[in-house]
């Protein structure tokens, strides 16, 4: 008996909730320190939760760039230009996320709180619009797709 092809779509809304979780527990940390400082515990949690993040959506917009997207662009080209707009807000959020861990691992305890909740709020902006423009391909593709396309993506996906 064939395994059960699990719904690609759902997999994408499913990482984008995990995502989303890390962006808002980074954000959660850097208001829980008390004005200008973090001490070197809520620091180094922070920084961890921000290499989670980095490396989760780096891993995941290569997922979306080399799979999903050609596969929009072929299968549903009144789609193409939703996906080409996604594709320049990765670059903004990638950006925006590499810059905050980046500062986040120069800053010491004590310091440059501000300066990451500056950096945070920017990436935070960006993320956010992005997710409920992304949210919108996925209930339009959940609405379009077929189960024979869904499998066909499902394989495409499977290498990546």
């Amino acid at each position: 008996m064939a395994a059960a092809v699990s719904d690609p779509v759902r997999e994408f809304e499913h990482k984008h909730e995990h995502l989303t979780g890390l962006a808002l527990e980074a954000g959660r940390l850097l208001r829980a320190a008390p004005s200008e400082q973090m001490g070197q515990d809520s620091l180094r949690r922070l920084r961890a939760c921000l290499k989670s993040l980095r490396d989760e959506l780096l891993r995941h917009f290569a997922v979306e760039e080399e799979g999903l997207f050609p596969f929009i662009r072929a299968s549903l080209p009144a789609k193409v230009g939703q996906v080409e707009k996604l594709a320049v807000a990765h670059d903004a959020i990638c950006g925006a996320v590499v810059r905050l861990t980046h500062a986040a691992e120069a800053v010491r305890a004590g310091e440059g709180r501000v300066t990451l909740v500056s950096l945070y709020e920017r990436f935070d902006k960006a993320y956010a619009l992005h997710s409920r423009e992304e949210a919108d391909l996925f209930s339009a593709l959940g609405q379009a797709l077929d189960a024979g396309q869904r499998a066909q993506l499902a394989e495409l996906l499977r290498g990546l």
